[in-house]
C-alpha cells in the first residue's frame, strides 16, 4: 500500500471524529433541548473531570494523561504496521483525544452535550464516543485480526 493511501486511511476517521466534535461543541455549548423524548437530549455542560466524572477539577493532570494517550497512539503507528480495523481504531482514539485535549488546554474543562435520558449516565461528547468506539474496535482488532498488527 502506498504511503499516501496509508496516511489517508488512518487520518480520515480521526479527522472526522475531531471535526464532528468541534462542530457539536460549537453548536451545542449552550443547548438545552430534548432531541428524542425519553432517549436523548442535548445539554451543554462543562466537565472538569474525565471519564464518568473521575478526577474532577484536575485539568492539568487530565491534559497530561490525554497527551500520553496521543503519544502512545503515535508510538503504535510508528512501531507497528497497522492495517484494517486497527488503523481506524487508533485514528478514532487520536481524533477524540485531540478534541478533548484542545478543550482542556483552552478552557480548563471539556464541553459535553449528549445526555441519554433512558439511563442515569454522565453527559458526554463526540470526542468521548470516538475514544470509546476506537478502544472497542482496537480490542476487537487485536483479538480477532492480529494480522492487522505486525512489526515494521
Amino acid at each position: 500500500m502506498s504511503s499516501v493511501k496509508r496516511a489517508c486511511g488512518w487520518v480520515i476517521p480521526g479527522v472526522i471524529v475531531f471535526l464532528m466534535d468541534r462542530l457539536f461543541k460549537y453548536l451545542f455549548v449552550h443547548a438545552d433541548m430534548i432531541v428524542i423524548p425519553g432517549v436523548v437530549a442535548l445539554r451543554g455542560a462543562r466537565n472538569t473531570g474525565m471519564a464518568m466524572g473521575m478526577f474532577q477539577g484536575n485539568a492539568i493532570g487530565i491534559l497530561i494523561v490525554s497527551c500520553i494517550l496521543i503519544v502512545g497512539c503515535i508510538f503504535c503507528l510508528r512501531k507497528f504496521r497497522i492495517g484494517g480495523l486497527g488503523i481506524v481504531s487508533i485514528s478514532m482514539i487520536l481524533g477524540g483525544a485531540a478534541g478533548n485535549a484542545i478543550d482542556r488546554a483552552l478552557y480548563g474543562y471539556v464541553i459535553d452535550m449528549i445526555e441519554l435520558l433512558f439511563v442515569d449516565f454522565y453527559i458526554f461528547n463526540i470526542a468521548d464516543v470516538g475514544v470509546v468506539c476506537g478502544a472497542i474496535l482496537c480490542g476487537i482488532s487485536l483479538l480477532f485480526r492480529p494480522q492487522d498488527w505486525s512489526n515494521k
